[in-house]
């Protein structure tokens, strides 16, 4: 195909280009298409594929035209990326300045950034500590206890509460004596003592409803005050001291389930001894240690990897990503101020560019992923839908995308953790596993 190439603008990753090409490719093409258009026309009055050429044109002459010039762009545009190594990060912007025709050259300006051009550090250099964790008796016979609790049956109760017992209350929540619907709740179930995950304000407050709700009979109304962190999400609340007043609806003692081969079949293993639901426990917690030690050294990779290599971040990449990451976060109903939504950009950026070091790893090391490949990652899965995603997957592209990805994602992964060096350090499970 003969084209003329001007860069326009070379600006950071952004490109403009200028590219023209030849009158005779245009001919040739229309040409070519015509003859395709006259062979496959059903015209009244005339043969299939027998229509003279005016009629065709007169026809299907701009859609001809259109295809023609959707071609020649097309084929052109991937010579000249080709050509001068260009590896677009974001979708074409096609101007066309001026249409082709068997006398006019067709001339068009494209825009697009580019991928950044950087140094890949040195996997084998890169240093981190790898968790050596044994499985203690003690670590599984806390796994069995938690699932006991999970299957603890609980009993109303009319005496007073103590640890451990399930309660039931309403709260409401008053700021300057004025009562705050968000801050309060009917039927707010919760087992007094039990250990709270989260942040210091929620962990604060969770002990402050244990403590003025234990050892408290039915019925009961209890107040008290607790001053929100300076630092609290919603600044009309933060640093504010809130009364709560509380009413006793329910107290349940919990009665533990008993080890036995009733409980075991529960659980889908009948017929199992003691020892043998232990090591089923023992074997299920190796295989969640192992993943979660996984999961540590690649986090620990990323961050090194993240931290050592610099580039610029396509635009157009990190727009769309924190378009998609706001949009999560809105569709689970929460509220974007400014302190998250600064939040959600970094998750983006760091996100992008991690994606952007593992494309080149996978260049570099030529990791790829064929159909094949995915048919056969799903076919060798566990997944009880297998056969469905099979039958989907051969007719949905996006599927087959999205699989090869996790295929080639994980072949990173391993290539990742396989080279670095790795540093043994002693921990202990619920360190990993929490």
């Amino acid at each position: 195909m003969k084209k003329i190439v001007k860069i326009i603008k070379t600006e950071g990753l952004s490109r403009s280009l200028s590219i023209t090409v030849d009158k005779e490719d245009y001919t040739q093409k229309y040409n070519s298409s015509l003859v395709n258009y006259t062979s496959n026309s059903n015209i009244s009055g005339f043969r299939k594929g027998k229509a003279p050429r005016n009629v065709i044109i007169t026809k299907y002459g701009k859609n001809i035209h259109t295809d023609t010039l959707g071609f020649l762009i097309n084929k052109s545009l991937a010579e000249v990326l080709a050509e001068k190594n260009l590896d677009p990060a974001s979708p074409h912007q096609i101007n066309i300045i001026q249409e082709g025709s068997s006398v006019l050259d067709l001339q068009y300006n494209v825009e697009f950034e580019i991928y950044p051009e950087f140094t890949l550090k040195n996997i084998e250099e890169i240093s981190i500590d790898e968790p050596d964790v044994n499985i203690s008796t003690e670590d599984v016979m806390d796994v069995i206890t938690n699932i006991q609790r999970q299957h603890i049956k609980w009993d109303e109760k009319t005496d007073k509460s103590s640890k451990g017992d399930k309660i039931i209350i309403d709260y409401k929540a008053l700021i300057d004596a004025v009562p705050s619907d968000d801050l309060s709740r009917d039927n707010f179930t919760f087992i007094i003592g039990e250990e709270v995950k989260g942040d210091e304000s929620t962990v604060n407050l969770f002990n402050s409803f244990y403590k003025h709700c234990i050892n408290q009979e039915k019925d009961a109304e209890i107040s008290f005050d607790f001053t929100m962190p300076s630092s609290y999400a919603d600044h009309k609340i933060a640093g504010k001291k809130v009364t709560y007043n509380i009413k006793i609806k329910q107290i349940f003692s919990g009665i533990m389930p008993t080890l036995n081969k009733d409980f075991y079949a529960k659980l889908g293993l009948p017929n199992s001894s003691d020892d043998e639901f232990k090591q089923s426990v023992n074997e299920q917690m190796q295989i969640e240690l192992n993943n979660r030690i996984k999961q540590n050294m690649i986090a620990s990779i990323n961050d090194k990897l993240l931290g050592e290599i610099t580039f610029d971040t396509p635009k157009y990449l990190l727009d769309d990503e924190v378009k998609n990451i706001r949009s999560q976060y809105e569709g689970m109903m929460r509220e974007l101020d400014d302190k998250t939504a600064i939040e959600l950009n970094t998750i983006a950026l760091k996100r992008v560019r991690l994606n952007i070091i593992y494309r080149k790893i996978a260049e570099i090391n030529k990791i790829t992923a064929s159909d094949q490949d995915a048919l056969s990652y799903v076919s060798q899965s566990n997944d009880p839908k297998k056969d469905e995603i099979l039958s989907r997957l051969r007719e949905d592209n996006n599927l087959a995308n999205q699989i090869k990805h996790k295929i080639i994602e994980d072949g990173i992964i391993n290539l990742l953790i396989s080279r670095c060096k790795k540093s043994k350090v002693k921990m202990q499970f619920n360190e990993i596993v929490n």
